[in-house]
């Protein structure tokens, strides 16, 4: 599946999805590197991060500033906090195992998507959605828990 075709036609997928929702790929990226490509978590993460740098930021940023979307002090006080965030990310994930890394990447995800698609009903209903979207995430952690309990008692 390291067909360079293949490769391209994924990262063509994940800038279209970065251009259009503003987001950086990775929702879309990690899952195929680990179920198609066979990486590891770590590794998808770390080759999401390494992939995103230049193309997905720069086309669309210069598009954005050239609309005068960009708040360039806003951006780079969030940019500061980022990179020492990134930093402590890559220190937490060391001690991590790769199942914990898939485990908090999912129950982030969940939690995205149910809060997008609650806060759909209205920006005056932000708390409702908070709680709606961790209530779902939590009920997913129990839906785990509980399959996880029942496979050992299977086997």
């Amino acid at each position: 599946m390291n067909n360079p075709a293949f490769l391209l036609f994924i990262g063509v997928c994940v800038g279209i999805y970065g251009g259009l929702m503003g987001l950086g790929g990775g929702t879309i990226m990690i899952p195929v590197m680990v179920l198609f490509l066979g990486m590891t978590q770590k590794s998808a993460n770390a080759t999401s991060l390494a992939v995103m740098l230049p193309p997905v930021m720069l086309p669309a940023l210069i598009q954005f500033y050239r609309e005068g979307a960009v708040n360039i002090p806003v951006a780079i006080w969030i940019a500061v906090g980022v990179t020492a965030g990134s930093l402590l990310g890559w220190k937490i994930s060391s001690y991590l195992d790769d199942r914990a890394l898939k485990l908090i990447f999912g129950f982030v995800i969940t939690y995205i998507g149910a809060y997008t698609v609650f806060n759909t009903i209205g920006p005056h209903h932000l708390v409702r959605s908070i709680v709606l979207s961790a209530i779902l995430t939590l009920l997913v952690g129990g839906v785990f828990a509980a399959a996880m309990i029942l496979d050992r008692k299977a086997a």
